[in-house]
C-alpha cells in the first residue's frame, strides 16, 4: 500500500470562502436584494452579486451600489460559498469589507470583480 500527503492546492477563491464565512458566522451578512435596499442599506459597507444573478438584479444592485457609494463586487460563485440560494448580499463589518475589497482588487481574476472600485 502506497500513502502520500498530498495536501490540497490552496486556490484564490479559499481567501474569499473564507472571508465570507467569516462574516456569515459573524452575523455581519444581510441576504437579498430587498433587505439591502429597504431596512439594512444604510448599515452594508460592500455590496456582491453572484454570477449567476439575472440582468434586472445586476443593473438594480449597480444602481444601490451608486446610491450609497459603496463597492459591488461579482462574485461568480457567491451561492457556493455562502451555501444557500443567494444571489446579492451585503456585508455590514467595515473591516471585514475592506479585507474582501482589498483581496479583490489584487485578484480581480475570473472569479471576481470590482465593479465600482474601493470607494465607501
Amino acid at each position: 500500500m502506497i500513502t502520500t500527503d498530498l495536501k490540497p492546492m490552496k486556490t484564490e477563491t479559499d481567501k474569499f470562502t473564507t472571508m465570507i464565512g467569516f462574516a456569515k458566522r459573524a452575523g455581519k451578512i444581510v441576504y437579498g436584494y430587498d433587505n439591502l435596499k429597504t431596512k439594512a442599506g444604510s448599515r452594508v459597507k460592500l455590496l456582491a452579486v453572484g454570477g449567476n444573478a439575472s440582468d434586472n438584479l445586476v443593473d438594480g444592485m449597480k444602481k444601490l451600489a451608486v446610491k450609497l457609494d459603496k463597492p459591488l463586487i461579482r462574485a461568480n460563485n457567491l451561492e457556493d460559498v455562502v451555501g444557500n440560494n443567494v444571489k446579492a448580499l451585503g456585508i455590514t463589518d467595515v473591516n471585514m469589507a475592506d479585507a474582501i475589497c482589498k483581496f479583490v482588487s489584487e485578484t480581480q481574476s475570473e472569479y471576481y470583480k470590482s465593479e465600482y472600485g474601493l470607494r465607501r
